[in-house]
């Protein structure tokens, strides 16, 4: 898709004139195409999808007299192989300090709009999308549900940009600037947070991506809490979601700051119907069903009952540990007449408390640990 007519102005010559081979190099290599041919003025690079082949010139010499016309057959290539408009391809290759997180959803109706409530959900999924990943990057140990977060996630957040709407379907970006010590991180193999923030999204997004398409063979949420470890939890599939509300497909694209190139893999996903409507099942899920084994859960008691056939039980909201990673959950307890008594003491105390037991088809009824503990943040988790 082009957005500048058969042929580029004057103008555009000279914004093309300005991008390098080097930049052009490492977007292509961010978007999984593989170099193939290096001669004295033009190097080949290919791009396999699916059964198809697609290959670029990439003119290797900015003093070459065609350069700009031979460049700009390049970015004419991708964005018809992307189905993007040209300039957004420019934009890219010319983004020197930023990675960027595009968001590109395809409604039905004209082009360039999209319902309200969609837009509304989809702006909500790309901030949660920002959080969880700063959230994530801030943890030695993953968390299928997230809680509160802390104050430097939130400082964080308030520091992403999200670029107006851009021409085709309807397409939103979040830029994460990168500090100037990045440069020297090359070196020294070390990343600034802003930089792990986007790689842990890029993470989350392509493990949440690869999940839904195993749990779609196996008829099994299980992949997702496989991947827990790989970047999956709840905030994320309720982050994507809310961007495909209604299942409305979309893409996500990931672009790099050219001047810190990352080589990742795939850069782009494209999320249809199917897939959209098992993130979400899969996201319902991991926030509120327990998996089977053992799990330990520490937490304020929010509330008492009574059961049948049971002294009592108790409701914690807390950490839940789990064999998959951890979450910050409610969960109710089924308790014995002693158990039930120290749930009464941390419940009137103010104190937390914590059990360990067996959870069975998303229920933990046999508790075999009780524990009053302080009272205070669970584990290192805002709750």
């Amino acid at each position: 898709m082009s957005d500048w007519g058969h042929s580029p102005s004057a103008e555009q010559m000279q914004v093309i004139q300005q991008l390098t081979p080097e930049a052009v190099h490492a977007f292509l290599t961010s978007e999984g195409w593989r170099p193939q041919v290096d001669e004295r003025e033009v190097d080949l690079w290919t791009l396999t999808e699916g059964g198809d082949e697609f290959e670029v010139l990439v003119p290797a010499d900015r003093r070459l007299r065609d350069f700009p016309l031979r460049m700009y057959q390049v970015l004419r290539t991708l964005a018809t192989i992307q189905d993007r408009p040209l300039s957004t391809v420019l934009s890219d290759l010319a983004n020197t300090g930023s990675d960027r997180m595009i968001f590109r959803l395809l409604p039905s109706g004209p082009p360039g709009t999209i319902p309200i409530f969609n837009g509304a959900d989809a702006v909500l999924g790309v901030r949660e999308l920002v959080m969880s990943a700063a959230y994530a990057s801030t943890l030695d140990r993953p968390l299928l549900v997230q809680g509160r977060r802390p104050q430097r996630v939130m400082n964080f957040v308030r520091g992403v940009r999200l670029g107006s709407p851009q021409t085709g379907s309807w397409v939103i970006a979040a830029e994460v600037a990168l500090p100037e010590v990045d440069l020297d991180h090359r070196s020294n193999g070390g990343q600034s947070f802003a930089r792990q923030v986007s790689l842990q999204m890029h993470r989350g997004v392509r493990a949440t991506f690869t999940a839904a398409g195993e749990a779609l063979r196996e008829d099994s949420i299980e992949p997702f809490r496989r991947r827990a470890r790989d970047g999956v939890s709840a905030n994320v599939c309720e982050a994507l979601a809310g961007l495909g509300r209604d299942d409305t497909p979309f893409e996500v694209r990931f672009a790099w700051a050219q001047r810190l190139p990352a080589q990742v893999g795939a850069a782009r996903f494209r999320f249809d119907p199917r897939v959209i409507r098992t993130i979400r099942s899969a996201g319902e899920e991991l926030r509120n069903a327990l998996p089977d084994g053992r799990v330990e859960i520490t937490g304020p008691v929010t509330r008492l009952s009574r059961e049948p056939g049971a002294a009592g039980a108790a409701t914690i909201a807390g950490v839940v540990q789990t064999r998959y990673g951890e979450a910050v959950q409610h969960v109710k307890v089924r308790l014995t007449p002693p158990q039930n008594q120290a749930a009464i003491e941390a419940y009137r105390n103010h104190r937390h408390l914590r059990i360990v037991g067996e959870a069975r088809q998303g229920k933990v009824e046999v508790v075999q640990e009780v524990e009053v503990v302080q009272a205070g943040s669970a584990d290192g988790h805002d709750l």
